[in-house]
């Protein structure tokens, strides 16, 4: 009976951590995903001032392909799930008029999108 009992408590002890989320220190849930909840917007801030300012991590440059083609691998762009253009293309947009912006990796990029995003694709939702 003893023996059944801890293995229930063991059980329910790992189905309620599994089920907590974790928050990183700024109070968001995810490091790809950044909400209307966490953005802080500015007025005349563009897209690029604040991803800069809330994730800079999605705008880094992914180093070079291969020696023979040493130019440095960067994220594309997509709002409302049509291509953008490249991170450039942030600055032209109102970060009033955003509502989600997520970083997808190399490699669920290239997953969803095709070939030409090894530097991963940021997902940008506006109103």
């Amino acid at each position: 009976m003893r023996r059944i009992s801890t293995v229930a408590l063991l059980l329910f002890c790992i189905s309620a951590c599994s089920s907590a989320t974790t928050a990183f220190p700024d109070g968001s849930r995810d490091r790809h995903i950044l909400t209307t909840a966490e953005m802080s917007k500015s007025p005349g801030w563009t897209a690029w001032d604040m991803i800069a300012h809330l994730r800079p991590e999605f705008l880094r440059t992914r180093g070079a392909l291969s020696p023979r083609n040493p130019v440095p691998v960067r994220a594309e762009v997509y709002v409302d799930n049509m291509h953008f253009g490249n991170l450039e293309s942030l600055k032209t947009l109102s970060a009033e008029q955003i509502v989600r912006v997520e970083y997808l990796n190399a490699g669920d990029a290239t997953t969803r999108f095709g070939t030409g995003h090894m530097g991963g694709a940021i997902l940008i939702q506006t109103r």
